[in-house]
């Protein structure tokens, strides 16, 4: 009876986040199309990377994005003397002294302040001709990037809303335009003087009812959407609706986020639940993998590409494959126990993914030139981090044959299999990394005329790859036991977090530049020692344990 509870309740909490209490006028302010990053996108796709970009958060005092960036444009005054823009560096505080409440600045002060832009400015200049930057140089710059943004998008300069009629691909015109007596002359020889005023007016009554608060601002929304979209009819301009559904749907639904929340639920079931009752969070895991998958397809829809462009995709790619491969091991060996590992391991990365959106950019970034239409780099991209995927479950698959050494000494069966999933996820892991280290090789030849260089994402790929063969080689040939083979894959595993995270995070040197970011050092620092510790104890115990046998 406790157990019907515990699932009913369990249900009723999952479904019920998927039936959200939207804002209407949200969802339209959300869903009008415009270019910005040159890709056409949802407003509400914009409005998100422009807060987050603009305040580092990805959410405003429980109002919609869209909603909240769109009363940037209707009442820009307002905003201009609030205190959002975030200023967390110490020295950076310090330089601008009282200006700086709670952490935070006003864009007044930033754009104001002449000696804090002639520094902003030599920084940048800097930065222009590939200088190093210190520390607060980089923060500098980042606050200014800050300012002036908000600053453009307060102004109407960003982003476009009015397409040329001839070429939609061009840059599109914003609502800045309408502001300009010499732009106006040119929207009148671009659109019928109808449809402008009416487009005109909608936008003047959407802009009032923003600023005064009253009104139903759903209706106003809708109105300067239809007008909006009538103008595109009125000139043929024809979007790409599948796509920009998709974006729509990719937004509103958050397929990752569900997917952890599904692993994680699975995960845990796995412990409560035993014998026939364990079908549940075994459906519980495939609908997880679905919504991953689903979330997959739209992003590949959305970008027209592949997950190759930075980390948060390798990051959700790598999950992806934890599970893919558990599934293909479970089928061989009959067992579902290995759903449970790799639904931790996957929920952990997927939250890694949805919680720190300022590092891991869950944008739509466009391919840079290197990367646009070339097979070999796509596939050797995909290659290798699919590979981590096999790395990744190999280490979630050795911290439980660790804890069951170092609490469960008497369950022999049970680390015996373990250490033979183990060593079959080392196995696909180390053939999937040697191919995709070739296929990089193949990239390297055809794009840059050497096969190898010694780039440091080259030296580090083939660290981590000699690390692992020199496990696999320490178990084939007896030389280590099942329990070296899981410490030896947890140690490993360090070699792929510094190739796949510390050559774009830390080292950020050599030809993949496309790659780099920044920040979230110390967290994963922390991360690794805790890991580390957390293993040196199960093997401290586990050693322990044995001479007691064997005293």
């Amino acid at each position: 009876m406790k157990t019907r509870i515990f699932l009913l309740c369990l249900g009723t909490l999952l479904l019920s986040g998927f039936f959200p209490k939207a804002d209407p006028a949200e969802r339209v302010l959300g869903g009008i199309p415009v270019q910005s990053g040159g890709r056409v996108m949802p407003f509400e796709s914009f409005a998100g990377e422009a807060l987050l970009s603009v305040t580092g958060k990805t959410s405003w005092r429980g109002e919609g994005t869209a909603t909240v960036v769109w009363k940037w444009i209707a009442k820009p005054e307002d905003w201009y003397t609030k205190s959002f823009l975030p200023v967390k560096f110490p020295p950076l505080m310090q330089e601008l002294g009282l200006k700086v409440i709670g952490g935070k600045i006003s864009p007044e002060l930033v754009l104001n302040d002449p000696a804090f832009l002639k520094k902003a400015e030599k920084a940048l200049e800097r930065q222009e001709k590939k200088e190093p930057l210190l520390p607060l140089d980089e923060k500098r710059i980042e606050l200014y990037d800050r300012a002036r943004l908000f600053q453009a998008i307060a102004q109407g300069a960003l982003p476009g809303f009015l397409p040329h009629p001839d070429e939609a691909s061009l840059t599109w015109l914003p609502l800045a335009t309408l502001a300009s007596p010499e732009d106006q002359v040119v929207l009148g020889k671009l659109y019928s003087t109808p449809e402008l005023l009416k487009f005109r007016e909608a936008l003047g009554e959407l802009v009032s009812a923003l600023r005064e608060g009253k009104g139903d601002l759903a209706k106003f929304a809708q109105q300067f959407s239809s007008s909006l979209f009538q103008l595109f009819e009125s000139k043929g301009i024809a979007l790409d609706r599948g796509r920009f559904q998709a974006e729509l749907t990719y937004n509103r639904v958050r397929p990752f986020q569900w997917a952890w929340i599904f692993y994680l639920t699975s995960a845990l079931l796995w412990f409560f639940l035993k014998d026939h009752f364990r079908v549940i969070p075994a459906g519980i895991f495939l609908a997880a993998f679905g919504f991953h998958t689903w979330g997959f397809i739209l992003r590949c829809l959305v970008a027209g590409r592949p997950p190759v462009t930075n980390m948060y995709e390798s990051v959700i790619w790598v999950a992806w494959g934890v599970v893919a491969f558990s599934l293909v091991l479970g089928f061989f060996y009959r067992n579902r126990a290995l759903q449970a590992q790799a639904a931790w391991v996957s929920a952990f990365a997927l939250l890694i993914g949805e919680s720190f959106p300022a590092v891991l950019d869950p944008s739509f970034s466009p391919l840079v030139p290197v990367l646009r239409n070339n097979y070999w780099l796509t596939v050797h991209v995909l290659t290798i981090t699919l590979s981590y995927g096999a790395f990744a479950l190999a280490w979630g698959l050795a911290h439980a044959s660790l804890i069951s050494f170092a609490f469960r000494p008497g369950k022999r069966e049970e680390q015996k299999q373990l250490a033979e999933y183990v060593y079959r996820a080392l196995q696909i892991g180390v053939l999937l990394l040697t191919a995709g280290t070739i296929l990089g090789g193949v990239w390297a030849n055809d794009s840059w005329g050497r096969f190898w260089g010694w780039d440091p994402k080259e030296t580090w790929a083939l660290i981590a790859l000699l690390g692992y063969l020199v496990v696999l080689h320490g178990r084939y040939s007896n030389w280590i036991g099942d329990f070296g083979t899981a410490l030896g894959s947890v140690i490993a595993f360090l070699g792929v977090l510094m190739a796949w995270y510390g050559v774009n995070f830390v080292l950020a040197a050599g030809f993949h530049s496309y790659g780099f970011g920044g920040g979230g050092l110390p967290y994963v620092l922390a991360g690794i020692l805790a890991d580390l510790a957390f293993v040196s104890f199960l093997a401290f115990r586990y050693n322990r344990a044995r001479r007691l046998v064997l005293s």
